[in-house]
């Protein structure tokens, strides 16, 4: 079973509610672990790329709403699972993927005037997060909120750069390996049709009035992350995917969107980002052949929000209104055992397919 981002619409998940569905996933996988399992003997990797990030454990994913929702993280998480279980051996050195991506937040540490409180930033948190979780690899993907949908102006692209390159200095400080993922895009045309875009009354932009050329912002961050030297071991330009992607769906769909209101993408959105970021990592052919099913998916999503709850609960929330998680070794307990206990499940349904 998996543990891990559908990025998708609102930035609460459900707390209690996807808690108890976990429970009840995890009750009933329990009563498998009376059946034996083999072990089962590793799949050597060719890409050394790929054999090299796959053994640094843990990947932590640091990001905004799009991150903690969880989408491309659990679809990532699924897709290791699936691979694993389609295979007639285990692929070795599998990394554990915890999200701690964080609504609301910023690299920049800016906020709208008109935000309902101020944005969390990710400098108040990110020393406690690497000293915690002691990331092998990091992922971090910042940007939306950034520009707090204003214009272009210098001074809030200023405050973007800083707050780079402040993250990737610790990051990298810390030992862990960096990859950059650029920032996506913004849907003007979304917001166009809902009538919500920005200057609002007040003559001010927000999230809930942003400008309607705001994608110019997200690009000019896309382009300074992929143009500059910031130490990382990987820039992904998931901005590109995001965009060729949606080209190709607008022949067939002229309806075709990837979000509800601009900002917060949906399931097409996390898989099509899962697959460039194997694919920029080298992945080998049979991982990204080993796409994995919605039930898998959706199982995998429920793992990423036990974990995610606990280890935002541990480091610390800089943010109002997110569900308490379990005690870190208790939700880490929780999920190691439902993964023993669908592990022969999960690979006889697929050797059967």
């Amino acid at each position: 079973m998996a543990l891990v981002l559908a990025i998708s619409g609102d930035c609460q998940d459900g707390g209690h509610a996807a808690r108890f569905r976990w429970l009840a996933w995890f009750l009933a996988a329990s009563c498998l672990l009376g059946s034996s399992s083999r072990n089962l003997p590793a799949q050597s990797v060719d890409s050394l790329t790929w054999d090299d990030l796959r053994q640094k454990t843990p990947w932590v994913f640091l990001g905004d709403s799009n991150t903690f929702s969880g989408g491309y993280v659990a679809v990532l998480d699924a897709w290791l699972s699936e691979a694993n279980a389609a295979s007639s051996v285990e692929l070795a050195g599998r990394p554990k993927l915890l999200n701690l991506g964080m609504s609301s937040e910023t690299a920049s540490g800016l906020s709208e005037v008109d935000h309902p409180f101020q944005r969390p930033c990710v400098h108040q948190r990110l020393t406690k997060v690497l000293r915690m979780t002691r990331p092998g690899v990091v992922f971090v993907c910042y940007g939306m909120n950034d520009g707090i949908y204003q214009p272009f102006s210098e001074a809030t692209f200023g405050s973007y750069q800083q707050g780079i390159r402040k993250l990737a200095a610790e990051v990298r400080a810390s030992g862990a390996r960096l990859v950059i993922l650029t920032p996506p895009i913004f849907e003007a045309e979304v917001v166009r049709q809902l009538g919500k875009l920005g200057p609002a009354k007040t003559g001010r932009y927000a999230y809930f009035a942003p400008a309607e050329e705001y994608d110019e912002v997200l690009s000019r961050q896309a382009q300074w992350c992929l143009q500059t030297d910031l130490g990382a071991d990987a820039v992904i330009d998931i901005r590109r995917t995001l965009l060729d992607e949606k080209q190709r769906r607008l022949r067939s769909d002229p309806e075709f969107s990837y979000s509800k209101d601009g900002i917060h993408f949906g399931a097409s959105a996390h898989r099509a980002i899962a697959r460039q970021i194997l694919l920029r990592l080298g992945a080998p052919a049979p991982l990204l052949d080993a796409e994995p099913r919605s039930a898998a998916i959706e199982r995998a999503t429920d793992n990423m929000r036990v974990l995610r709850d606990a280890y935002l609960s541990a480091t610390g929330k800089n943010r109002p209104k997110l569900a308490a998680g379990w005690p870190v070794w208790y939700a880490e307990a929780l999920v190691a055992r439902a993964n023993q206990a669908l592990t022969h499940e999960e690979r006889h349904e697929v050797s059967n397919e």
